[in-house]
């Protein structure tokens, strides 16, 4: 059989339902991961550090940095000091002993692209991989569901692919064809009716004949040895499929699917959702690391009061996480890294708006970590980076260095056991300063 053929035949037993559109079956195991797991929360568009976890207050003679600090003092939670502002306090004072706050770090950006880049992946050009698409590809890259992308930064640089689960009934329909749902009208409840994506005699009858093909495909003398590795690799899939199929054990009831959060007049927010189902594909042993985003943060206009909202929401959304983690029994595996693509400047526009700011911070995020409860970084009042030894972690302006999103990434890689393996080899840091930050 010619290449062009198999393909041909492949593409026709998808368009009718005999291949499952599963997403990355090829490779897949069915021993489901019990490992380390890693999780990115991305807050999109620059959030303001100096009214979160790097607060700043109004100088004498200078422009305002914050409205909150006219009437309101720096709050501290164990060694970590942040801003009294939107739901902080409630946040930082359950969370403190859980969290390293690295301040002053330095996107060199005020351009959201390439703040994004360098942030999530080290480099301020295109080429690395984000940190979980690294982790997912060094701890389960045979999982179906390794990594998890919910439209944030999710660059791959070709050692892994990212799965999306946005819609969840959809999901239902594509692992277990036989599911059935429910199709609601509102307006008219007689129209409600039970839906069959297909019944389960059609999809035996399918199921049979599709094994019959491969097992008949796989007899052919022509085939050459990459169409009979191609077919051996999809059975294999197909019976490790089961694992898949499995998954809607862990997904929510369509009851119990959260809706999307309404944060403010502009920023409509699915955080809730994406949580709901990452943690489930955690549980189920299919997925090792996600990507989480959330947006709204370029506050060009009106800052206040959208930061307001954004940080509320933000601060719950992580409370979220780490509650449905720990009813999963999986909060203790769990890193969390949470940032943005730079910060907001150290004063306030003509429209009660700040503009881009390349100075911003980091928060990592675990279960009683050995590193928490620590502040590393220093800013002036100004929100302007001080050079730090990379050894001791203090002020050091004769021989320090700026903190750059490379020693983030170059002091995770490490932590998190990625450093020096091969799936890292081509995208390591050379020449980077190690900067201490997990001791």
């Amino acid at each position: 059989m010619k290449r062009r053929e198999l393909l041909t035949k492949a593409l026709m037993l998808g368009a009718t339902g005999l291949i499952s559109p599963v997403p990355r079956i090829f490779g897949a195991t069915t021993d489901p991961y019990t490992g380390r797991l890693l999780v990115t929360l991305q807050a999109d568009g620059g959030w303001d550090v100096s009214s979160f976890c790097d607060p700043k207050v109004n100088q004498p003679g200078e422009k305002e940095i914050t409205n909150w600090s006219k009437t309101k003092e720096i709050q501290t939670a164990g060694n970590i000091t942040f801003a009294p502002f939107a739901r902080n306090k409630e946040f930082f004072e359950k969370y403190y002993k859980n969290m390293l706050v690295i301040n002053g770090i330095d996107a060199q950006t005020n351009s959201h692209t390439t703040g994004v880049l360098h942030n999530w992946s080290g480099r301020n050009a295109e080429g690395f991989p984000s940190i979980t698409a690294l982790f997912a590809a060094r701890n389960a890259p045979k999982q179906p569901l390794s990594y998890l992308s919910f439209g944030g930064f999710s660059q791959t640089a070709g050692i892994i692919r990212f799965s999306r689960l946005d819609d969840v009934n959809s999901l239902r329909g594509i692992l277990v064809p036989e599911w059935r749902y429910h199709h609601v009208n509102e307006n008219n409840p007689e129209e409600n009716w039970p839906v069959y994506n297909r019944r389960s005699s059609d999809m035996e009858r399918i199921r049979k004949y599709r094994n019959w093909r491969i097992e008949r495909m796989q007899k052919k003398s022509e085939l050459l040895n990459r169409q009979r590795y191609n077919l051996e690799a999809y059975a294999e899939a197909l019976e490790s499929k089961s694992a898949l199929s499995n998954f809607t054990n862990y997904l929510p009831d369509e009851s119990e699917i959260l809706e999307d959060v309404q944060v403010n007049e502009w920023e409509r927010s699915n955080l809730p959702r994406q949580i709901q189902m990452t943690v489930a594909a955690f549980k189920s042993g299919l997925a090792s690391a996600a990507d989480l985003r959330t947006g709204g943060y370029d506050t060009h206009t009106d800052h206040d009061n959208r930061h307001e909202s954004l940080f509320g929401h933000f601060t719950d959304m992580i409370d979220l996480f780490w509650t449905q983690a720990g009813e999963a029994g999986i909060a203790d595996r769990i890193t969390m890294v949470i940032g943005s693509d730079f910060s907001r400047t150290p004063h306030y526009n003509a429209d009660n708006g700040k503009d881009h700011w390349p100075i911003g911070s980091v928060i990592v995020m675990e279960q009683n970590p050995s590193w928490g409860n620590r502040v590393v970084g220093l800013t002036d009042e100004g929100q302007n980076a001080y050079k730090l030894n990379p050894n001791t972690l203090q002020r050091d302006d004769a021989n320090g260095t700026i903190i750059y999103p490379k020693h983030v990434h170059k002091a995770l890689r490490r932590y998190l056991n990625l450093e020096n393996t091969s799936v890292e080899s081509n995208f390591a840091f050379n020449n980077t300063e190690d900067f201490k930050f997990f001791g």
